[in-house]
C-alpha cells in the first residue's frame, strides 16, 4: 500500500514537471507595484538594475509549480508602450503642474475650513518626516477661501531631493476621504512669512 501511494506521488510530480516545462513564465504586468517603484526610482524600461546598470534588465516573476507551490523565475523582457502622438510626457506635465522644486512644500485641501486640531502639525510632520529631514510644518487657515483651498500646509525640507520625494508621494494622495493636492512653494515668500501668497 505504502509503494503504491509513493507511485502515486511520482506520478504526480512528473505530471507536474510536464505541465511546468509545457508553460512559459508569466509575463508581469505593466502598472503591478514594483514597476511603479522601481520607475520611481529612476529605472527604465530595458536598463540593468544599479547605478551603472550593470544588473538584472528582466523582472523576476512566480512561476507556479503546482496548486500551492511556485518558484521565482526571470521573467521575459517587456515591451514598452509608445507615448500617443503630440501628447506631452508625464515629466512635462509633472513640471507644469509643481513648478520649480523647491525646499517648501504646500499642501492643500488635507483638511477643510475650521478642521485645524491641536494634533495635526504634529502627525502631519511625523509622516513627512519619513521622506527627509523636516525643518518646519506650519499650519495657515485663510478666510474667505474655497473649502478645498482654506488651509493651507507647509512643509519646509533641508534640501531639494526630500520636497521632490514628498511631492511625488502626497499629490494626489487620500486623506480623510478628501485628494490632497501638492505644490512647491517660494521659498523667500516662505521666510518672509507671505503664506497666503498664490
Amino acid at each position: 500500500m505504502r509503494q503504491k501511494a509513493e507511485e502515486e506521488m511520482e506520478k504526480r510530480r512528473q505530471e507536474a514537471a510536464a505541465r511546468q516545462q509545457a508553460s512559459k513564465a508569466p509575463q508581469p504586468a505593466e502598472d503591478d507595484f514594483a514597476t511603479k517603484m522601481m520607475k520611481k526610482m529612476g529605472w527604465k524600461d530595458g536598463a540593468g538594475l544599479g547605478k551603472e546598470g550593470q544588473g538584472m534588465v528582466n523582472p523576476l516573476v512566480m512561476q507556479k509549480t503546482d496548486q500551492k507551490t511556485g518558484r521565482i523565475v526571470e521573467g521575459t523582457k517587456r515591451e514598452a508602450a509608445a507615448p500617443p502622438p503630440n501628447q506631452p510626457d508625464a515629466k512635462q506635465v509633472a513640471e507644469g503642474k509643481r513648478g520649480p522644486p523647491t525646499r517648501v512644500l504646500l499642501l492643500t485641501n488635507m483638511v477643510g475650513a475650521g478642521d485645524v486640531d491641536e494634533d495635526l502639525q504634529e502627525e502631519t510632520a511625523e509622516e513627512a518626516s519619513k521622506y527627509g529631514k523636516l525643518k518646519k510644518c506650519v499650519i495657515k487657515e485663510l478666510a474667505g477661501k474655497p473649502d478645498d483651498q482654506a488651509v493651507r500646509i507647509f512643509l519646509e525640507y533641508e534640501d531639494v531631493a526630500a520636497a521632490t520625494k514628498a511631492f511625488a508621494d502626497m499629490n494626489g494622495r487620500y486623506f480623510g476621504g478628501r485628494v490632497v493636492k501638492a505644490r512647491f512653494f517660494e521659498e523667500t515668500l516662505f521666510s518672509e512669512g507671505q503664506l497666503e501668497a498664490a
